[in-house]
């Protein structure tokens, strides 16, 4: 997924038009834009300069992972292009909340592996595992996930890039939550978590708390890894799909499932317990 070179919206004056319009002209990377300035002018005289010296700076941005460059020099709207290249910096992460907006559990993907955050317990640990993760996914995490977190801990970090898949998903053309998108695309979950909802987490929350039941927080913990795993499978999906749509040449390439982590799932689940953390 490495579809940077082809990003021309580095410099002002090129939005997404005249991009289109590059590539409509068979300039579909900076190699092509380079070649076809070396014999005349492209776009024009003060433009194409400014691309070439944009161009250059990406590329020694891209050589030497200056990741913070690169988000300046790509606009925030198509950050995903940047995922491909930096996607072991990335941490997928999913929060659950109890009835008031107070976060109980949180799974996390990035290139630790996999963990559970819970409440009472291993919370206070997630901002400092959030931190070393310089791209962060999620699934209407601006609205809700993020927030949520920054009222719950008094120093909570920031991201470099934010990808947030629920307005990915519609610039690809799908509609609705998380769970309906991962079924459209055939991503599936185990059968006893199909039709686990957000209403039942909060369920499943309050009957740990009132009786210790480590059914229900195993149940809970189960679901909530499976929102952050996902998240992946559905961003290089999506990233694959906004390629087609832009018209690239590309081969799709294998999207990430979850059999790569059940063993870790299935770890972390049953080690959910009264005293487990």
């Amino acid at each position: 997924m490495e579809f940077l070179s082809r990003t021309f919206q580095l410099a002002q004056g090129i939005g997404p038009w005249r991009e289109r319009d590059l590539w409509a002209r068979d300039i579909a990377t900076w190699d092509d834009f380079e070649a076809a300035a070396a014999h005349g002018v492209v776009m024009a005289e003060r433009l194409d300069a400014e691309l070439m010296r944009c161009i250059g700076e990406a590329r020694r941005a891209l050589a030497e992972r200056d990741l913070a460059t690169l988000a300046r020099l790509v606009p925030a709207r198509e950050h995903w292009r940047l995922a491909g290249h930096f996607m072991d910096e990335a941490a997928f992460f999913d929060i659950e909340a109890d009835g008031e907006n107070a976060p109980t559990v949180v799974g996390v993907m990035d290139h630790e592996g996999l963990a559970t955050f819970r409440r009472d317990v291993s919370l206070e640990g997630l901002p400092a595992r959030l931190a070393r993760s310089r791209i962060w996914v999620t699934f209407n995490g601006g609205s809700f996930d993020i927030p949520v977190l920054r009222h719950e801990f008094e120093h909570f970090p920031e991201p470099l890039i934010h990808l947030d898949l629920r307005f990915l998903i519609r610039r690809a053309k799908l509609r609705g939550g998380l769970k309906g998108v991962e079924k459209a695309l055939g991503f599936h979950r185990p059968p006893h978590l199909e039709g686990v909802r957000g209403l039942d987490a909060i369920r499943l929350w309050r009957e740990w708390c009132a009786n210790r039941d480590v059914e229900a927080l195993r149940i809970l913990v189960e679901y909530n890894l499976y929102d952050a795993v996902n998240l992946r499978s559905v961003l290089e999906w999506t990233v694959w799909r906004l390629a087609e749509l832009n018209a690239w040449q590309v081969a799709r390439g294998r999207v990430f499932e979850r059999g790569d982590v059940l063993y870790d799932i299935s770890r972390l689940v049953m080690a959910q317990g009264p005293t487990s953390q």
